[in-house]
């Protein structure tokens, strides 16, 4: 893939540069190539979908923009920040404040309520109790969750509206990139769309949502398509 080719689909400067990116891991005496030199550009405020099937490189390149791992070789920079370099507190500092993070299984702290886990993210950052608490309820209430369900535990919210107070919860401190991986794997397909819907008006507003899927209909949603296989990118296309 040409990284001009994704920056010429919507215009602007990219968001994200990758450039021979690999990530290597050992398993017993083979070496298994999760992601084999890529390189990329992805544009700001689009929606963009990875799509590939299971052991494709999607989740481990999400992995590697969110920090949560290091590149074996190559380089990744996000908003102007080299995240292969970066550690401990800056680290920590990034994800906070540089990307939010929606996962296939939600991932709530199941003794807080959906408010609590909304507000958590802010907390770390260091937001007044007071201020966090409007956010989280602005954020629940623009995500689509009922007043009502704000002070349930997961436990008592159906799947959907734990992705949306997932949601809520990676816009918290206001990131200018969304992670989503697999979404709607664990959600009916009605409900699916829906997330994906709020998941594209999130682009809409300028956020950067990078969607890691299988499924052709959620990536169809996409401004832009990449085509993983065998931890390479085989192809991009402009959606639609």
């Amino acid at each position: 893939m040409n990284n001009e080719q994704v920056k010429q689909m919507n215009g602007g400067e990219p968001i994200i540069v990758a450039e021979k990116l690999s990530r290597y891991y050992k398993s017993a005496d083979t070496i298994v190539k999760a992601l084999d030199g890529v390189s990329l550009c992805i544009p700001r405020g689009r929606m963009i979908a990875i799509r590939g099937s299971s052991g494709s490189g999607k989740t481990t390149l999400l992995n590697l923009i969110g920090a949560f791992d290091k590149p074996s070789s190559g380089s990744i920079v996000v908003d102007g920040i080299d995240v292969s370099h970066v550690h401990g507190g800056n680290e920590v500092k990034y994800r906070l404040k540089k990307v939010g993070f929606v996962f296939q299984s939600y991932y709530l702290i199941p003794n807080m309520t959906a408010l609590e886990n909304v507000m958590l993210p802010m907390e770390l950052s260091g937001v007044k109790s007071r201020d966090r608490e409007i956010r989280a309820r602005e954020l629940l209430e623009k995500v689509g969750l009922d007043k009502t369900r704000e002070v349930r535990k997961p436990a008592k919210l159906s799947g959907g509206e734990q992705q949306r107070v997932a949601i809520a919860r990676a816009l918290a401190n206001d990131p200018p990139i969304i992670l989503a991986d697999e979404p709607t794997g664990n959600l009916d397909s009605k409900t699916g769309r829906r997330i994906v819907e709020l998941l594209s008006s999130l682009a809409s507003e300028g956020k950067t949502v990078i969607i890691a899927t299988h499924s052709t209909d959620v990536a169809a949603k996409a401004d832009i398509i990449l085509e993983m296989l065998d931890g390479n990118i085989e192809g991009a296309s402009a959606s639609g």
